[in-house]
């Protein structure tokens, strides 16, 4: 098996495929539901698996929504979580680093960008992000204790994985809002890391 780097939401249910290999490899931030609008200044309700363009729906996953910079609403709840007991599978992204040999990991980071460039910001969004880290509903989590505005270079760095594996997963929620009006097809993501 060669190195592999999936992508799925944070619970593990649905896949996002690798960018432009075909349907289900966009993640797609919605309002109320699939094909809703987000209003400009809000934050998205639901994340779905979607196609380039947002028309087809593959399937839901966990959505994070800004409540302000150390919270979030977690799903559909009306009370905000402090991000520090959101638990793994509640993150909108599980990130899956597989390798033929136990390896360590380090400088892995995750960013927005404008689906043409890395380094460039996406266009007409703001997109925050953070890493969860609380892999039992019974403990505090180890994450980021406040949400990162990532844009081109300002990317959310992510913990070091030092201890040698073959499998490493990173749990990231996302959170978008528009600036304006209109459909914003401008954003993608990117997930990059060093490993020994």
């Amino acid at each position: 098996m060669a190195t592999t780097i999936d992508w799925f939401g944070g619970d593990g249910a649905n896949e996002i495929l690798p960018a432009e290999s075909g349907a289900s490899d966009t993640l797609g931030s919605f309002g109320a539901n699939f094909g809703f609008s987000i209003r400009v200044g809000e934050f998205n309700n639901t994340s779905f698996v979607t196609n380039d363009n947002g028309t087809t729906n593959f399937g839901q996953v966990p959505n994070l929504r800004w409540a302000n910079v150390s919270g979030a609403f977690v799903a559909s709840e009306l009370t905000a979580s402090e991000l520090l007991e959101v638990d793994n599978t509640e993150a909108t992204l599980r990130i899956r680093l597989q390798t033929d040999s136990s390896v360590g990991t380090q400088n892995s980071a995750f960013r927005a960008f404008d689906r043409v460039s890395i380094a460039s910001s996406p266009s007409g969004v703001t997109v925050r992000a953070v890493e969860i880290r609380k892999p039992s509903p019974s403990i505090r989590g180890s994450g980021n204790t406040n949400w990162t505005t990532i844009a081109g270079t300002g990317d959310l760095g992510l913990f070091d994985q030092v201890a040698a594996s073959s499998l490493h997963e990173w749990y990231v929620g996302i959170t978008v809002s528009p600036d304006n009006i209109g459909e914003k097809t401008d954003l993608g993501y990117y997930f990059e890391s060093e490993f020994l």
